[in-house]
């Protein structure tokens, strides 16, 4: 058998496996030459950085190294480290003895001294008892005299209600007398008004007008359209007729027409229109009051001629409802 029979023979295929492959030690590597260190170390200059000139800010401002100043070194004081032993203090010195003996004294208490009162005085006992019973004495006299005296009545006529109705003025119209009437021509009103203290609000009463006509030769009062006396005031409905009694000869008897009478009978807007045009004293709420007083008073007469009056025939005469 040959030796290139012998190396076929598959049962010699692992021999010498692990040696075959491991790789060959490679040489051992030369030592570095250090014989020139010293040398290169001292001859090769040392390179520096380049020293910055200048540059730019993110502003945009420009800066060289000539602007730059050293800032001084701030030394910041130190707090101290905390303490942790307890803290000094100095109690003073206490004498116990003589807080004891002080103690044990008796407290002292300054009372303020009391006068012996004096003797009683048994003559301003005497009077002031002899005063008493003549005050008491009195007033028994008195409730006795009272007593027998008659007991009080109040006046009837103080009693009254409604004043005592003057005797010049009428209860039912007669011939010979004056007509009055009276109504009121607007509510209670305020102003402003200027005075030394400065502005205030001054208020005013209602106000009415007073119609007057003179007497009339007829069986029954017919007044006029144009009254003869015309007055505006702000006086009581009450004392209405005691103004009109004023105003008439002093032997002349006063008739007051009921209000409802007279606005039917006097033409209102006409006798608020005659004080309008002659009083020249009116207040600005006075002359307004009766310019509204007038303008109702139209509208209202307007009304009435609307739903009283027709004409039931075209042609023919109007008539009332």
């Amino acid at each position: 058998m040959t030796a290139d029979d012998r190396n076929d023979d598959p049962t010699h295929a692992l021999d010498d496996f692990v040696r075959r492959m491991r790789p060959s030690p490679a040489p051992p590597e030369a030592a570095p030459d250090l014989s020139d260190l010293v040398a290169r170390l001292h001859n090769e200059p040392a390179v520096m950085p380049a020293k910055s000139k200048g540059g730019v800010l993110r502003s945009g401002q420009r800066w060289d190294a000539g602007d730059v100043e050293d800032v001084p070194v701030i030394e910041l004081p130190r707090n101290p480290p905390p303490r942790t032993g307890p803290p000094d203090v100095t109690l003073p010195t206490v004498d116990l003895a003589a807080e004891e003996a002080q103690a044990a004294l008796s407290p002292e208490i300054d009372l303020p001294a009391v006068d012996t009162p004096p003797p009683p005085d048994l003559n301003g006992i005497d009077a002031a008892t002899r005063q008493t019973s003549d005050f008491v004495s009195s007033q028994w006299d008195a409730e006795a005299l009272d007593q027998a005296r008659p007991v009080w009545q109040p006046d009837a006529q103080a009693l009254q209600l409604r004043p005592a109705r003057n005797p010049r003025v009428l209860a039912q119209w007669q011939p010979g007398a004056w007509a009055g009437a009276v109504r009121e021509v607007f509510d209670g009103t305020t102003e402003f008004v200027t005075t030394a203290n400065g502005p205030a609000v001054e208020t005013y009463p209602p106000h009415r007008l007073l119609l007057l006509w003179p007497p009339l030769n007829l069986a029954a009062p017919l007044p006029g359209r144009w009254p003869r006396q015309v007055r505006l005031s702000a006086a009581p409905a009450h004392q209405a007729a005691e103004l009109l009694l004023a105003l008439m000869p002093d032997d002349a008897l006063l008739w007051l027409s009921p209000e409802p009478d007279a606005s039917q009978a006097a033409d209102w807007a006409l006798a608020a229109e005659i004080v309008l045009h002659h009083e020249p004293a009116l207040r600005p709420f006075q002359i307004t009051g009766l310019r509204a007083f007038i303008d109702a008073e139209r509208e209202a007469t307007f009304i009435r001629l609307n739903a009283d009056y027709h004409q039931p025939v075209v042609g023919g005469a109007v008539v009332r409802c």
